[in-house]
């Protein structure tokens, strides 16, 4: 009785280990692929994610409210896995405006959506060159128009729109950020051109699922992948104020005192940060 127990038990064993050799068989590990990558299992974790929503806040709980702007470079070392090359911001971006899945605005007021012609229409650009037809005399040729779309790797700085609140009810002072621009610079004859919006996002819980789908660099561990809605709600950056709430609307370094002085504007950029780092410990002191 206790042999035949025994051989029902091997049998089954046996069933389940070919059992699973059959599984590992039809495996096809050239659909393991996520960003670019092979690996030994199937990376699903950051693709089906969906953004927490915001807290909902009243205006009669918000006691006090600093709008700034601030400026991430991903040149800088921190800010090098925004632009990781299997998955990069600026690509990302370009892909989702161009197809439609992120509505962009025309300035950072969010109200007047850009229609697909006019998006289309500020990727492109026209350089006039002069082409010279003699090798003799460099100066005999004649001017031609080079027309061109902008590539999305000529975008290395992103503007943040964020609101500081102190949310009386909750006792908490911390940003929220409301849009986002790609800021690009456009090289004519003359030289470059002053940085400026391609357009305004609007980072409502639409666009922070579309964010939040897309994979951000871990360089601590690869089996703890990131999003870019992680980047910016755990401020996961590098960046530095360009603007602050004024009655002439104008950024730090358009202020008279600082057109030529790119230096003092950084300064003052320290200074605003260091009012809301003030503010902020104030509150606590007891």
């Amino acid at each position: 009785m206790n042999m035949n127990n025994v051989f029902k038990k091997s049998a089954v064993f046996s069933l389940f280990i070919l059992f699973l050799n059959a599984l590992n068989a039809q495996v096809d590990y050239t659909d393991f692929i996520v960003s670019g990558e092979l690996g030994s299992y199937y990376k699903v974790a950051v693709k089906e994610r969906i953004a927490v929503p915001y807290v909902s806040s009243r205006e009669a709980d918000m006691k006090y409210t600093k709008r700034v702007i601030r400026c991430i470079d991903v040149r800088q070392k921190m800010n090098k896995c925004i632009n990781w090359p299997k998955s990069a911001l600026n690509e990302h971006l370009m892909t989702a405006l161009w197809e439609g899945t992120i509505t962009p605005y025309r300035s950072d007021s969010l109200l007047t959506p850009m229609t697909s012609v006019d998006f289309q229409s500020r990727l492109s650009y026209e350089i006039q060159i002069f082409i010279s037809t003699d090798p003799e005399d460099p100066t005999i040729g004649y001017d031609t128009i080079i027309q061109g779309v902008m590539e999305a790797s000529s975008i290395q700085k992103f503007w943040l729109l964020e609101e500081w609140n102190f949310d009386y009810k909750l006792g908490v002072f911390k940003p929220r950020i409301i849009g986002m621009a790609p800021v690009y610079q456009r090289q004519f004859s003359f030289g470059l051109a002053p940085e400026q919006p391609l357009c305004w996002i609007k980072m409502d819980q639409q666009t922070r699922d579309v964010l939040d789908r897309w994979e951000l660099f871990n360089r601590y561990n690869d089996a703890a992948r990131l999003s870019f809605d992680d980047l910016f709600q755990m401020r996961l950056f590098d960046s530095y104020i360009v603007f602050e709430n004024n009655v002439f609307d104008l950024m730090i370094n358009q202020f008279e005192e600082f057109e030529d002085d790119q230096v003092g504007a950084l300064v003052k950029a320290d200074e605003v940060k260091n009012d809301l780092f003030i503010f902020e410990h104030d509150l606590w002191q007891f």
